[in-house]
């Protein structure tokens, strides 16, 4: 017996542990949102930030910048730079914005987990000529922008497709066209960070 009332006492005692803590917690999130919410607002384009000296490819990198390829099967190799510090102007220009086009939401795998919190994926023609890509932070997720040549695709359901038989999406608008100059993009779990957008996207004709 006194055991059971020790015990229903502990539980008491978590359940208002609990409650008094998650109104603290929601105020501490909401606090970080709002402060994260007016510094991607006052942000600086990524041609905009003033640098000394930029490298032989007119990027100044951050700690976290890194390079990586996408091959095509009729276009050469292009080198993509995700999360430059800075770029300079006179040699990276922005992508068009006919250029982007939203495809879907979902992720990589086709788990429930995908689905409740999904990542938003957008289709990106290359320009032509292009020879590099710079894509700057997913300033509300916090995150990188992940980019993927796309080798196969195909429809599932209506409304339904996977890519490279690895990512799963769901599109509530018509299918746009895919073609092989097409690239596709990871732009995090964030609407707020819209390709082309919050997210910047620049392209070179200078071989990197």
């Amino acid at each position: 017996m006194k055991l059971r009332l020790i015990f229903k006492g502990l539980l008491l005692t978590s359940i208002l542990a609990v409650i008094g803590v998650c109104p603290q917690f929601i105020s501490d999130n909401q606090v970080k949102e709002r402060k994260r919410v007016e510094y991607c607002r006052n942000q600086q384009s990524i041609i905009q930030i003033k640098v000394e000296k930029f490298d032989k490819n007119g990027v100044k990198m951050h700690g976290g910048t890194f390079y990586r390829q996408l091959s095509f099967r009729n276009k050469p190799i292009v080198s993509v730079v995700i999360f430059p510090q800075a770029l300079d102007g006179k040699r990276w220009l922005k992508v068009p914005q006919s250029s982007i086009k939203y495809l879907g939401k979902g992720g990589d795998g086709n788990s429930w987990r995908e689905w409740l919190s999904p990542d938003y994926f957008y289709l990106l023609e290359l320009p032509e000529n292009a020879k590099g890509l710079a894509f700057g932070r997913l300033c509300y997720k916090n995150g990188d922008a992940t980019v993927y040549s796309i080798k196969n695709w195909k429809q599932t359901r209506s409304n339904r497709i996977s890519i490279n038989d690895k990512i799963y999406l769901e599109h509530s608008t018509s299918l746009p066209k895919i073609n092989p100059a097409h690239i596709l993009v990871n732009a995090g779990s964030n609407q707020k960070d819209s390709l082309g957008d919050a997210t910047e996207v620049y392209f070179t004709i200078d071989k990197l």
